[in-house]
């Protein structure tokens, strides 16, 4: 990564970049989003680089909203082979990841369009991490769970030490809400590092969201902030811990860059940002008749944060979960949770690292043995199916196990050949 971020247009620019870097198990991706919308609202030039994406890999590399051009593409993607031919030809034994050319293609066209902000989303954990590179001050750990097990550590404990490694000594580290205990040796490891923590349990008063024509509302004080009637477009309780963690690192990154941006000017650009902001595939309305929502999330801990919003969301509304887990994933206890919120289920599979569907069936079967259970042996059968019994029994659609199936269902819904996604 060392090679890459050496290369002009990259270097010139980077020396100049005081990246916001996000890590956590759950909830960067929105995070990144919302702290690119309230940095692009107070007049920066702000370059986004998440992952994975949900359609098109250009999602992953955005300027100002705007995702990179096919034609930008090719030249950073023709730009980072050479760099890695070169590279290769003086380190012969020495192999470039994937993440880590993607993550050299994003800072280039970026220094192309010479943004002055920079919003990183990180692959895995934060330690090894290609993003951990990019020079960058604030950071943030969003959320925890027992993920990548064998790379991160098996503990909560492990991983948060992991990824709090994606912040420099002399950084801030903004921290979502997390386990008490986890959180006390987090601080202990950070005071080590000399890293100044901000927990948002601690540092920041926020209230339980509520709704309104459909829109999730909530309240928030920070310092000298009192947010009141805080609009979200994005749907879910998480949301509310994702949007604290994002206003209080584009707040802590705006009064170190914009020292006399006022109380009143900030408090506006954050709710004008925070109103308009969208993610692919978070809780997001896909179809309006019959309603047909997906969710990306693919761990226990998001299938868990997906059942309360759910309940809030619609508590006396007849629910048909569309449901199908990848075969590498907890299929168990993704399902665990997911058993909670269906008044009736088709079980399915993606065609990309899908679970055999009567494995799935069967495991929700086991279960909930009362639940009303079908099986579509494709994607576009499932979609049919939806459809058809959302429709006569009048219900809401809420498709959720993981990317895959819900890019797929997606894709099928608008008529179009889930195969031919292209996931990395």
């Amino acid at each position: 990564m060392d090679y890459f971020l050496n290369q002009e247009p990259i270097a010139s620019w980077l020396s100049q970049i005081d990246a916001i870097k996000v890590t956590g198990s759950n909830g960067k991706g929105s995070v990144c989003h919302m702290v690119a919308a309230i940095l692009k609202e107070a007049g920066w030039r702000v370059g986004l680089y998440t992952s994975p994406h949900l359609f098109h890999f250009q999602e992953r590399i955005r300027v100002d909203g705007i995702d990179i051009s096919d034609h930008d593409l090719q030249i950073v993607g023709q730009w980072v082979l050479n760099t890695i031919e070169e590279y290769q030809q003086c380190y012969p034994n020495d192999q470039c990841g994937a993440f880590e050319a993607f993550t050299a293609m994003a800072l280039h066209h970026f220094a192309t369009c010479q943004v002055d902000a920079l919003v990183t989303e990180a692959g895995i954990g934060g330690r090894f991490d290609s993003t951990r590179m990019i020079p960058g001050r604030t950071t943030a750990i969003t959320s925890l769970d027992l993920e990548h097990t064998e790379i991160l550590g098996s503990t909560l404990e492990l991983i948060a030490h992991d990824k709090a490694d994606l912040c420099p000594s002399g950084g801030t580290l903004v921290v979502g809400k997390i386990d008490s205990e986890v959180l006390r040796k987090l601080e202990v490891y950070c005071a080590l590092r000399k890293v100044h923590l901000l927990s948002i349990s601690n540092c920041c008063t926020f209230s339980k969201p509520r709704y309104l024509d459909s829109q999730l509302v909530f309240d928030m004080q920070y310092r000298d902030l009192n947010l009141e009637d805080l609009h979200l477009k994005l749907l879910g309780t998480h949301q509310v811990n994702n949007a604290v963690v994002a206003i209080v690192l584009a707040e802590d990154w705006l009064r170190l860059k914009q020292p006399h941006l006022s109380n009143v000017e900030l408090e506006s650009i954050v709710r004008s940002a925070l109103a308009d902001v969208s993610v692919l595939g978070r809780l997001q309305k896909v179809w309006e008749q019959p309603e047909i929502y997906v969710d990306v999330g693919h761990s226990p801990d998001a299938m868990k944060q997906l059942v309360a919003s759910v309940q809030q969301l619609w508590p006396s509304e007849p629910v048909l979960l569309v449901t199908g887990v990848s075969y590498n994933k907890d299929i168990q206890n993704i399902l665990a949770r997911l058993a909670l919120i269906p008044h009736r289920a088709i079980c399915t599979r993606a065609w990309h690292r899908g679970s055999q569907v009567q494995t799935v069936a069967d495991c929700l079967a086991s279960l909930r043995p009362e639940l009303p259970i079908d099986t579509a042996a494709t994607i576009e059968q499932a979609v049919v199916m939806a459809k058809d019994l959302a429709i006569r029994y009048q219900m809401k659609v809420l498709v959720a196990g993981g990317l895959f199936l819900c890019a797929e269902f997606i894709r099928a819904l608008q008529g179009e050949d889930p195969r031919v996604i292209q996931f990395l």
